[in-house]
């Protein structure tokens, strides 16, 4: 059984020979091993940007809408100062004062 386990190898310790026995090898490896938690956190960070891009296209589609009926109260309002504006010049109405107003009452 002894016999056995010597003929097989331990892999740890062969492949830690041969990066010891390949320098540029090792080197590789650690070069690939950084660029594959590069390429994790980029993606990552690239995800989170692309959440934030979302939400803010959503607030300015909310912005935008909002903006929309504030145009559309205000044409609202700027029409009734028009329309007291023509009453004014054109037809020379004004508001009534007090001693014009009658107060009626009912029985």
């Amino acid at each position: 059984m002894n016999a056995s386990k010597q003929r097989q190898p331990n892999l740890f310790v062969e492949i830690s020979h041969f990066l010891i026995s390949n320098k540029l090898t090792a080197l590789l490896l650690v070069t690939i091993l950084i660029s594959a938690l590069c390429v994790v956190q980029i993606t990552h960070l690239t995800r989170q940007q692309l959440i934030l891009q979302d939400e803010l296209l959503q607030q300015r589609d909310e912005l935008d809408l909002q903006w929309r009926y504030l145009v559309v109260e205000e044409e609202f309002y700027s029409q009734h100062a028009r329309i007291e504006e023509i009453a004014k010049m054109q037809l020379e109405m004004k508001r009534p004062t007090s001693k014009d107003e009658q107060v009626i009452v009912l029985p």
